[in-house]
C-alpha cells in the first residue's frame, strides 16, 4: 500500500494502482457520529479544492463538516468528538451540537 494524491485528496492504494483497483481513504481516526453508521471521518477535497471532512461510507452516510474533527469527548454533552476551527486570531475547539455551546481556546 502506498499513499497517493488524487483529485479529491490523499488515499491509500495498491502499489500497482490503477491496474490493481484496491484503494482505501486515509481517516482521521474519528468514528462517524450518525446513528447506524460504522464509517470513519476522512479528509476530502471539494471540486473547488477546499478541504472538508466526510464519512468514508458516502453515499450511504452523508455526514460532512468543514472543520477538522478531533478525537476528544465534549466535557459538557459527552459528544464523541470536537471540531477544531483555525482562524487568524488563533484556533479553538468546539462541540458540533449547537445546543451544547462548548467552546475552548486551543493551547498553542
Amino acid at each position: 500500500m502506498v499513499v497517493k494524491n488524487g483529485r479529491f485528496g490523499k488515499f491509500l492504494a495498491c502499489s500497482k494502482y490503477p491496474d490493481c483497483r484496491f484503494s482505501k481513504p486515509i481517516t482521521t481516526g474519528v468514528a462517524c457520529p450518525k446513528d447506524g453508521c460504522d464509517g470513519y471521518i476522512a479528509a476530502k477535497r471539494s471540486k473547488k479544492g477546499k478541504t472538508f471532512y466526510g464519512c468514508t461510507k458516502y453515499p450511504k452516510c452523508n455526514f460532512a463538516a468543514w472543520d477538522k474533527p478531533v478525537a476528544k469527548k465534549c466535557p459538557l454533552c459527552s459528544a464523541s468528538f470536537l471540531l477544531e476551527r483555525v482562524q487568524a486570531a488563533g484556533s479553538y475547539l468546539y462541540c458540533q451540537d449547537k445546543e451544547c455551546g462548548y467552546r475552548k481556546q486551543k493551547a498553542e
